[in-house]
């Protein structure tokens, strides 16, 4: 059925292919007033981050395609113990979109390019998704620069082969098609976008209007479909490092939706098995963003293990 939805989104492109708009950065965080934007430029492009608290630091990466904005319901309670750093990645959000090769090694000298840029010399990193595999690579690449890792229904290097979800294996499927899998990133609708926060939640009806119109702003913000599509292009490059796991010494913890669709828990289980002396927590009633769909069991769990592995 989703298939023969992208088929029909594919026959409206010309419809909706050309109605970008332009990168505005808000002055205020709709979503919490309380907290103050700011921008820091990274290698000659605006990074757009909030930041809140004081003691050890922690940075929270969100997933492909998403925003700061899936950590809301995580910032007030960590920042009472911790600073707490949330970014828009390069590419998403209100940071700049260069056109670049947005390859995973690009995502990790970004985030240790970040750090740099904000004074982080050792950190937490707390990820999503790609947010999650950016985060186990960053501690194979730097891992002086990482002090614990918090990995949430995390990418794992094979991502194109363990992917499950419909839409995106719809994409890995025409991803070496000339032009194809562009157009099909670049006609997306409120309609697409509301499909994919579908296969993200088990609780649908947490997918209010309100929701859903802060993603497909982001969606349609000139330069995504260029970074959603060459991050797409460049994913088969993390096979490489299937073999860094295992290298990973840090104190580590996978958190897992136990109704994901895009990676089921027993990826989150392999992961696991190869980070020697990882724990693993499955969270019920919950999907691939379980931190923004069951905070209440997720921040309980964050807080349960910084305090417990604390050195």
């Amino acid at each position: 059925m989703t298939r023969i939805r992208w088929i029909v989104s594919i026959l409206l492109t010309p419809l909706f292919y050309g109605c970008s708009i332009p990168l505005v950065r808000p002055s205020r965080i709709d979503w919490n007033p309380f907290l103050s934007p700011q921008t820091i430029e990274i290698k000659g492009h605006t990074i757009f981050y909030i930041v809140k608290g004081e003691g050890e630091p922690l940075i929270l990466i969100h997933g492909y395609g998403a925003g700061m904005w899936v950590w809301e319901r995580q910032i007030e309670i960590l920042s009472q113990s911790y600073r707490v750093y949330a970014l828009d990645l390069i590419g998403h959000g209100f940071s700049d979109r260069p056109k670049i090769d947005y390859t995973p090694d690009a995502y990790i000298h970004f985030l240790r390019d970040f750090m740099d840029g904000v004074g982080i010399e050792k950190a937490t990193l707390i990820g999503n998704s790609m947010g999650g595999g950016i985060a186990w690579a960053m501690a194979t690449f730097f891992p002086e620069r990482v002090k614990k890792l918090i990995l949430i229904d995390c990418v794992p290097p094979d991502v194109l082969n363990q992917v499950k979800n419909e839409s995106f294996r719809t994409l890995v499927a025409i991803k070496d098609i000339p032009l194809l899998p562009y157009l099909v990133i670049g006609s997306r609708s409120k309609n697409s976008i509301q499909w994919i926060l579908q296969e993200c939640l088990s609780d649908i009806k947490l997918i209010t209007p309100e929701i859903l119109n802060r993603q497909y702003q982001l969606s349609k913000i000139k330069g995504t479909t260029w970074v959603l599509y060459s991050t797409l292009k460049n994913a088969s490059d993390a096979r490489r490092l299937e073999g860094h796991l295992s290298r990973i010494g840090h104190p580590t913890f996978l958190i897992w939706g136990k109704w994901d669709l895009i990676f089921p828990p027993a990826v989150g289980e392999e992961i696991h098995q190869a980070i020697k002396g990882s724990r693993f927590q499955v969270i019920e009633k919950s999907g691939h963003i379980p931190m923004w769909e069951t905070p209440n069991e997720v921040n309980q769990a964050i807080l349960s293990f910084l305090e417990s592995s604390s050195e």
